[in-house]
């Protein structure tokens, strides 16, 4: 399992992270080497063996806390709000990963996840919960293209709503007819065109 604000140990380095469960599962020490390093290489952290988690970047530490959850070869990796805290960069990259883990171990990946764009991108199957009922299950592309119930239809457009800055909602009618617009905060008149690829 991995955890939103990854639950590592500050007192360990990358390679005694990843190592824990392999220690506590009495793992033999070549083993937990091999292992470990086979892990660190997956996730884009081979040069990180002897970093503290002090030291890494938000993503990097997540790296981190996903070949530790995969050193005791689970067949279910549960992803707990995995990318909140993470800028939209990161949260790509990190996703990318999970996706080529999934395509390169054959691993079940469950995500719990608020952020629907996170759902578009990596997942196939989609389930919504709303006070602990299961209210709506299908794919992906099903419940984005026809969601079944309130919640879901709110995800959706969630992801769909754009925020149109107030100054060019104001703009008057006349200046939409005469080909341009006005900023009508600092009286700026652009043609229309310009104006609708700021948009």
């Amino acid at each position: 399992m991995i955890f939103q604000h990854f639950n590592l140990l500050a007192s360990r380095t990358v390679f005694g992270n990843v190592a824990l469960p392999l220690e506590l599962d009495n793992t033999p020490q070549a083993e937990i080497k091999r292992r470990v390093t086979e892990l660190l290489d997956l996730v884009g952290l081979g040069d990180k063996h002897d970093s503290y988690p002090a030291n890494l970047s938000g993503g990097q530490k997540q790296r981190v806390a996903i070949a530790r959850a995969l050193a005791s070869n689970p067949k279910v990796l549960l992803c707990d709000e995995a990318t909140s805290a993470l800028d939209p960069a990161t949260t790509r990259s990190i996703l990318e990963l999970l996706k080529d883990i999934n395509r390169r171990l054959g691993l079940t990946i469950l995500l719990i996840t608020h952020e629907m764009d996170v759902v578009k991108r990596i997942c196939d199957c989609v389930a919504v919960i709303s006070n602990g009922q299961l209210i709506e299950q299908d794919t992906v592309s099903e419940v984005f293209s026809h969601p079944k119930t309130p919640l879901a239809q709110q995800f959706i457009q969630s992801t769909l709503h754009l925020d149109i800055p107030d100054d060019y909602q104001a703009t008057p009618e006349t200046y939409r007819r005469s080909g341009q617009c006005t900023d009508a905060a600092h009286g700026i008149y652009r043609p229309l065109r310009r104006c609708a690829a700021a948009l």
